[in-house]
């Protein structure tokens, strides 16, 4: 598992559901950066069973939380 989707995961645990954008806002806000794009880890972490993600109209993008059993 590569750090940025070690830090996706710390990032869902710890504030629950979040769209993609603001999970890059929080990679820009924390100096970090994420090289592949956080669509590509996430799509790698979701075929891992680790996290789900579904469209969500308000937020007008996907939103991401951790799958049932997935590391905490």
């Amino acid at each position: 598992m590569t750090r940025e989707e070690e830090k996706i995961l710390e990032l869902l645990s710890g504030m629950g559901e979040m769209s993609t954008s603001e999970i890059e806002k929080e990679f820009s806000r924390l100096g970090e950066s994420c090289p592949d794009g956080a669509v590509k880890h996430l799509m790698r972490l979701k075929s891992r069973g680790l996290v789900k993600g579904r469209m969500d109209r308000e937020r007008r993008g996907w939103v991401w939380s951790l799958k049932n059993g997935a590391p905490q």
